[in-house]
This record gives structure tokens, sequence and C-alpha cells, in this order.
């Protein structure tokens, strides 16, 4: 899929506006470490970083490199067959207790030649409370 990164981005966005979330792309030339700026009700500012990729592609793990940045949720966008999108919602803490000793976080594995997302993102999908509720 071409422009996949800003393709989650935007689907991210989506999910926020319909949970009432107040959300914005952020401005890359100031704001370099995430990719959107959500405002809670009590008008705290939320930094969030996309991450996007497919299941079903070369990769055996699509691993997700520099996720040491400044922001303050990790989004993993994983866009499966038949238009299926996968959301796994992160604070930063659990992106890199999910990483662990590793240098990058993967987020899929193979498993008799079939690709699935990795065991340890799967207690983080469609938790978008944890960004509301922030």
């Amino acid at each position: 899929m071409k422009s996949i990164g800003k393709y989650g981005e935007y689907r991210v966005l989506a999910n926020l506006l319909e949970l009432d979330i107040e959300v914005y792309q952020a401005i890359n030339i100031n704001q370099p470490d995430f990719d959107l700026t959500a405002i809670l009700s009590d008008n705290k500012v939320i930094r969030i970083q996309v991450k996007s990729t497919e299941l079903h592609n070369k990769a055996t793990n699509n691993a997700i490199s520099r996720i040491d940045k400044n922001y303050d949720f990790l989004v993993v966008v994983i866009f499966e067959d038949q238009g299926m999108t996968r959301f796994f919602v992160m604070s930063k803490a659990e992106a890199l207790l999910a990483k662990g000793t590793n240098k990058q976080l993967g987020v899929t594995q193979q498993r008799k030649k079939k690709s699935q997302v990795k065991s340890c993102l799967l207690v983080h999908e469609d938790e978008w409370s944890k960004i509301k509720n922030a």
C-alpha cells in the first residue's frame, strides 16, 4: 500500500474524533517525534506516535524502530486482508516494555508460514480508553 504511514495516521485521527477526542496532525517541522496531538477535556495535551504496517508482507516481524522518541502514546496500525484494520494502543512505557532489550519492537511473527500479531500486543488492541482517560 502506498502512503501506508499517512493512511494509518488518518485512521487513528478518525477513530479519536469518533470518540469525541479533539485531535490534530502534528507539525513535522516543530514536532518531529509524534504524528498527532490530542487535547483532552481538561486541556491536557497528549502526543501520539503512529506506526503502520501490513500483516502480510515480506517482513517476518514488521519491526518498528525509534520508539524512544518524545511521545505519550504509540498506536500501531496493522492492515490485514479484506480491508481489516487493527489498532494497538500503548503508552510509551508499555511500548518500551514490549520492545524489551531488542533494538526494535517486532509487532508480527510467522507461525507455520502464516503471519500473525505478536501476543504481547494483543492486550493493547483497541484500548482507546488509555488515551481518553490519560
